[in-house]
């Protein structure tokens, strides 16, 4: 039987009807349901924030035997959130849920085995659980195999290990990974000793919030290592270490005071105060970059865009005009060399392969025809990537026509301010499905001449439904999200969320 496109359109469900279905399917026992409303309470994401219905649902579905409860579950006891600290009672919950394949309970029943919390302490089995998570591309789990690695704990002592290991953690944006290989690279251990390397890495963990990381940045730009020397960028991430509470990040601040203006300081105090998570300073007026690499390179970057990974396989997307004539593609944050598969240019889609374990990765709009005309969007990229936030930027609009220019039923047309380094950038709807992906603005220049009006927010992403028939053509195994217990996120949860698998591309020519 066919459904006329009213009759679908009719069974599309509110988000208040899907909470309604979710908690019928939970109350009648399916084991999904009670995880996927357990979690939801203990976030507070679509319900209130409720701790003991948390626990309550949670627990229903691990004694149904579903991994993904369990491990959640037994974090809960872990760490003694909602719930009575019980590392016994955690240990019994992460191991049925590491047996089955679980990669977060693995890395997380392997640090309980460090701590000796809830088991006797044992390295050796420590290690075994996180070389399982690890290998499953999680990235705590590889943190936790390269520390492993570094201290020679339940392995011997291989720091090479260690660094390849970190790299695949902090490509995937752990701060404590990035802090620990850019001070590998400072130190020249398990790596050839580079400056400017360290810095790039601390600069990705210090935008997190990594107090280690923006001190080490700060005795950077003082000291003139890795990077050009500034006193007041040095005073400035010293202060932010101090406030986050590195016990010498005020003493190292308060030496690097003397040597500064009576405008330089406050200009240090202004950049510190003004800073925002996921940010990196920069003082007004300049584009400060790391010290060029110590190993010679030929080729110069030519370009920069934006890319996102949407398979576990390493498939990524972004525009045929970004990667389609480059020598190199590099994935900032990775030392690998991406490959480019495939370049549409009548699209402007270009399928990229990046190397090594991925563990995040976009949703694709499961119906992208659905999107409307109005519809609230984001777009997350990195414009600008050398001048504005290398944590990505976030930047909203809606949707002004389901058409791009000339009518091109390929195309979108979005309102979200689009600068140079935007092109590949995800659109996103507001439940964090990709439903476009940013391909050309306007050019202000070309309108004028032609029409004397200037166009304001006049850009284009390819449409959803076109990305959607370019991965189904080349078999790229994708992530879809039906509408059940689907909710609509603030502006801060999409950001999150984008800033696990989008990435800034360079070109190299």
């Amino acid at each position: 039987m066919q459904v006329s496109p009213a009759a679908h359109e009719e069974a599309k469900l509110s988000p208040e009807q899907e909470l309604a279905e979710v908690v019928k399917k939970a109350a009648s026992g399916d084991a999904r349901a009670q995880y996927t409303l357990g979690r939801a309470y203990d976030k507070g994401e679509g319900v209130p924030k409720d701790s003991v219905k948390a626990v309550e649902l949670l627990q229903k579905s691990a004694a149904q035997g579903d991994a993904r409860a369990q491990a959640y579950l037994g974090t809960i006891y872990a760490e003694g959130e909602g719930v009575p600290k019980d590392s016994v009672k955690a240990v019994e919950l992460l191991q049925e849920s590491a047996v089955q394949g679980d990669a977060q309970a693995q890395a997380n029943l392997g640090v309980l085995y460090v701590l000796g919390e809830g088991v006797p302490k044992d390295s050796a089995k420590a290690v075994a659980w996180f070389q399982k998570s690890a290998a499953q591309g999680n990235a705590h789990g590889q943190n936790m195999l390269a520390l492993s690695y570094q201290d020679g704990i339940g392995v011997p002592k291989d720091l090479a290990r260690a660094v390849e290991w970190w790299r695949k953690s902090a490509a995937q944006g752990t701060a404590n990974a990035q802090w620990s290989l850019g001070a590998a690279y400072d130190n020249g251990e398990g790596v050839a000793k580079d400056h400017a390397k360290a810095v790039e890495w601390w600069q990705k963990a210090a935008a997190q919030g990594h107090v280690e990381a923006q001190l080490a940045l700060g005795v950077s730009y003082y000291r003139g290592e890795g990077v050009a020397k500034d006193v007041v960028l040095g005073y400035a991430w010293s202060s932010l270490a101090a406030a986050g509470g590195e016990e010498t990040g005020a003493t190292v601040r308060d030496a690097i005071e003397s040597s500064l203006s009576a405008n330089e300081r406050t200009e240090a105090q202004r950049l510190a105060s003004n800073w925002k998570k996921g940010e990196i300073l920069v003082r007004e007026g300049t584009a400060v970059h790391p010290a060029p690499s110590a190993t010679p390179d030929a080729r110069s970057k030519r370009g920069s865009g934006t890319i996102f990974l949407v398979s576990k396989t390493g498939h990524a997307i972004t525009n045929q005009h970004v990667a389609g004539d480059c020598l190199e593609l590099r994935i900032q944050g990775r030392d690998d060399v991406a490959k480019l598969l495939i370049a549409d240019k009548v699209n402007d889609l270009a399928l990229v392969q990046l190397q090594g374990a991925v563990t995040d990765t976009a949703t694709i709009a499961l119906e992208p025809g659905r999107l409307r005309q109005g519809e609230e969007i984001v777009a997350f990229g990195f414009p600008l990537n050398a001048v504005l936030s290398s944590g990505g930027n976030l930047s909203p609009g809606v949707v002004s026509a389901l058409t791009g220019l000339g009518n091109n039923t390929n195309q979108i047309q979005i309102t979200a301010p689009m600068q140079p380094g935007s092109s590949g950038s995800p659109v996103l709807n507001k439940k964090g499905e990709v439903v476009g992906v940013v391909s050309m603005k306007l050019d202000d220049m070309k309108m004028t001449k032609a029409t004397g009006q200037v166009g304001q927010n006049v850009n284009f992403a390819v449409s959803g439904q076109t990305l959607k028939s370019f991965l189904d053509a080349h078999k790229v195994p994708y992530t879809t999200r039906s509408s059940y217990f689907s909710w609509e996120k603030t502006a801060a949860d999409l950001a999150d969320e984008a800033r696990k698998w989008t990435l800034a591309v360079e070109c190299w020519k």
